[in-house]
């Protein structure tokens, strides 16, 4: 059986480990981190909201 996945990418403090969530706080679960569609705007909003101070993760998860 397959399932329906799509790729997402989030921003994760480097300083910190915490991951930004739609609201451009930071949170410390990954469940309740914010999902960009792409990774230029991922990077955008990275750079934006803390500098240099950010990785970019990428992964692949079930669409509900």
């Amino acid at each position: 059986m397959l399932l329906d996945v799509r790729r997402v990418w989030v921003v994760q403090c480097r300083s910190t480990g915490h991951f930004l969530n739609l609201d451009l706080c930071l949170v410390r679960s990954l469940k309740n981190a914010g999902r960009a569609p792409d990774f230029e705007c991922a990077i955008e909003t990275g750079r934006l909201n803390l500098e240099n101070d950010f990785e970019v993760v990428s992964f692949f998860e079930e669409i509900e």
